[in-house]
């Protein structure tokens, strides 16, 4: 077996494995291993921006509030304030990189506002954030004489050895199962959309650094908490199609089939309520009128507007068709972020000695039950940053490591097995569930990975590992739910509703809700979708 030996090795190359990298690599060597080209990873997917406090009129105190609001009395405070106190540092790193926000007139960052914030503070490059912060990473990261990139590179296993993480192995391009030695491993593998069958994640977004951290028994926690996104454009031609939330900040409303703005029925916050409440409101009108979506309507904001502040958005929904100065978007939920995953300190330290984590991947305990919009690139580069700090301290290797066993299954039979998860979880473990769904759902993952370990006969392939990292993904979800036995955040069992519930999509309008305004439409009714 091919060992190389390393300072620091990072699986994943998205924000947090390359902010890691970056400052890692003032101190020693680091290799970056990524299954997929360097820019495939959820944050070239973010469209709305970063969140920080430097407005004035803002305060991290203030940021501090609206986060723990969002998290819905799960937040770890300790993490938050981490969190928010670093957040213009943060901001500054990134323009130091040759980052291009957009800027006032005045000079100063411009700021915009998403659900769930009490100020503008939504620091943004037009409506593609994530793809330039990305741009700005991979140029530094690129030039860095100290880091080492190994693209189409799929990470088997985690090396371990008395009692530590030393390294991983992984299947690298041409160049076969290989072995990297490193006296510490930051999992920064991003999300695992891919477990549903709607998502608006990239399909790279398979759970792998969960079925990795798992594989060494490092503590995952918190699984159930699944965000799904209000506004993904509905249309067969561009499934999962993020609208971001920034467009709501800028003054969309939510319409039904039938033109009334329903969001008056669910929460006084209306449209920029935090995604847990619109989603469930989205989720439970369709299901009230039997429609397959509702409606995002820009077509009282200046045409001007629109095209100046959310041009990729614009651009592709004019190519199949749609004018969205003129037309309503239709639009559905989709799963969109984890909020639980590997359990980490404020320094990025997991459970087990050697192996640390960042980024989507992990639980820092600064979501709690539900994510703030715009603090999830925050979260990855404060993070990503506290753990390149205390990662130097970290002792070199004494032995090489032992890899986990692993097996594949037949691709056929991966696809087959990767259909079957999704729908199951998808029709029982979604925005809006029920005890018995779950149950459901839980035997049917168990008879999954049933399945899946009778046919390991297989040589190397991506596809299966990747499904067997989506089925250990699913299996924490749905157990997760199972054992949450209160309603908080985006975990919602209708089997658990109570008169103390605090926000419930689909009751009957409160009284500060029956307001009619705005609830006719003024302008053009939606197409036939095509």
């Amino acid at each position: 077996m091919n060992a190389e030996k390393v300072d620091f090795l990072v699986v994943g190359s998205g924000l947090a494995g390359l902010s890691f990298a970056l400052r890692a690599a003032d101190h020693g060597q680091v290799v970056v291993l990524t299954k997929a080209q360097m820019s495939d990873s959820n944050t070239s997917y973010a469209q709305g921006g970063i969140a920080a406090a430097v407005g004035e009129a803002d305060s991290w105190e203030l940021h501090e509030e609206d986060t723990l609001i969002a998290g819905a009395g799960l937040c770890d405070h300790a993490a938050v304030r981490f969190l928010v106190q670093r957040a213009p540092g943060a901001i500054q790193w990134l323009v130091d990189l040759g980052t291009r926000f957009d800027m006032a007139s005045g000079g100063d960052l411009a700021l915009g506002r998403e659900g769930g914030h009490s100020r503008n503070r939504i620091i943004h490059h037009l409506d593609k954030t994530g793809w330039e912060v990305e741009r700005a990473m991979l140029q530094a990261v690129e030039g860095h004489k100290n880091i080492r990139i190994y693209e189409h590179s799929f990470v088997t296993s985690l090396l371990t050895a008395n009692g530590r993480c030393v390294g991983a192995e992984a299947m690298v391009g041409d160049l076969g199962l290989r072995q990297f030695i490193a006296k510490a491993t930051m999992l920064a593998t991003g999300g695992c959309g891919r477990v549903y069958q709607h998502t608006t994640n990239p399909p790279v977004a398979t759970g792998d650094g969960l079925g990795l951290a798992h594989a060494v028994n490092a503590k995952i926690a918190n699984m159930e908490f699944m965000q799904f996104h209000p506004t993904t454009l509905y249309h067969p031609q561009m499934r999962s199609f993020l609208i971001s939330e920034a467009v709501r900040g800028a003054g969309a409303t939510l319409r039904n089939h039938l033109g009334r703005r329903f969001m008056y029925d669910y929460d006084p916050r209306l449209e920029l309520a935090p995604r847990d409440v619109v989603a469930r409101a989205i989720d439970a009108e369709m299901k009230k009128l039997g429609t397959w979506c509702v409606y995002l309507d820009v077509t009282h904001l200046p045409a001007h507007q629109i095209k100046e502040e959310f041009p990729t958005i614009y651009e592709r929904l004019a190519s199949i068709g749609l004018e969205i100065e003129k037309d309503w978007i239709p639009v559905v939920p989709a799963q969109h972020y984890s909020c639980g995953g590997v359990v980490t300190d404020l320094e990025g330290r997991t459970s087990l000695p050697g192996l640390y984590a960042a980024g989507e991947v992990a639980s820092t305990g600064v979501h709690g039950a539900n994510r703030l919009a715009s603090n999830s690139l925050l979260e990855a580069i404060v993070f990503s940053t506290s753990a390149s700090e205390a990662c130097i301290n970290e002792p070199e290797p004494e032995t090489d490591g032992k890899p986990q066993p692993w097996k594949c299954i037949p691709e056929a039979e991966s696809i087959r097995i990767r259909g079957a998860l999704q729908r199951t979880m998808t029709a029982n473990a979604g925005i809006v569930r029920r005890t018995a769904d779950m149950a459901k759902a839980l035997e049917n993952v168990q008879g999954l990975i049933e399945e899946y370990d009778q046919q390991k006969k297989a040589p190397f392939s991506q596809h299966p590992l990747e499904t067997h990292n989506l089925l250990i993904t699913a299996l924490y979800v749905v157990q997760g739910a199972l054992n949450r036995r209160a309603n908080v955040g985006l975990h919602y069992n209708l089997d658990l509703i109570s008169a103390s519930s605090p926000r419930i999509a689909g009751r009957k309008p409160l009284g500060a809700s029956r307001r009619t305004a705005g609830s006719s439409p003024t302008r053009k009714r939606p197409r036939p979708l095509a």
